[in-house]
């Protein structure tokens, strides 16, 4: 994640020569103090989002929105069938599904950011963001005899892309406002989501350990 500052203009002027002068005493500065130099001058991405629960402005500027497929998994107990029959088993299960940002900051945690992002979204794209949803549900699995079975899950998610616009009424690290760029938050979506049962023959090693 990129982030950019810009200062206000405080009208003086200042000559050439003397523009010069102050160039050259800044990156000679720089150079010999630059690890501290740095560090006072960069708040990164964490703390500016973080400052916008007191920031005159914080603002999310949206780019691109889409939804998707996240990555499959298991759901539920594995079934192992010592049989000579198909067996039918009801499995209750429950999945969590939290979103994250590309600032890696929690979103369980209140953050006036959350908040505004949340209502950027709602207003651009017409879509409510969940910071966190849990899917609780009964599905029957056949597993055949000798057999292994599960549920395997792909849970429907949204993505947005955009900057942010941060403004301070006092200089924070020498400057009222500041930009983050190259945001990006995924959550869960309702839509696009899938559940399937899963079976396979058991391995020698599972009919020894589970069913003798």
């Amino acid at each position: 994640m990129a982030f950019a500052l810009r200062k206000r203009n405080s009208g003086k002027r200042v000559s050439a020569r003397t523009a010069g002068m102050v160039a050259a005493l800044t990156v000679g500065a720089s150079l010999l103090t630059a690890p501290q130099a740095l560090a006072d001058s960069d708040p990164g991405p964490v703390n500016l989002l973080k400052a916008c629960d007191w920031a005159s402005l914080c603002k999310f500027h949206p780019q691109s929105y889409w939804t998707y497929t996240g990555p499959r998994h298991k759901v539920g107990d594995v079934l192992f069938n010592c049989g000579s029959q198909t067996n039918s088993t009801a499995v209750t299960w429950e999945d969590t599904t939290s979103s994250s940002n590309s600032a890696g900051i929690s979103t369980s945690l209140e953050y006036k950011f959350l908040d505004a992002f949340e209502a950027e979204i709602q207003t651009s794209y017409s879509h409510t963001w969940s910071r966190s949803h849990t899917d609780r549900q009964m599905t029957t699995v056949n597993v055949p005899r000798r057999g292994v079975g599960w549920i395997e899950r792909g849970v429907g998610k949204q993505q947005a892309t955009g900057w942010w616009e941060i403004q301070f009424k006092k200089r924070y690290y020498g400057h009222f406002d500041w930009y983050v760029y190259n945001y990006k938050e995924s959550g869960w979506r309702s839509t696009y989501g899938y559940i399937n049962t899963k079976d396979r023959a058991m391995t020698s090693g599972e009919w020894n350990q589970h069913c003798r």
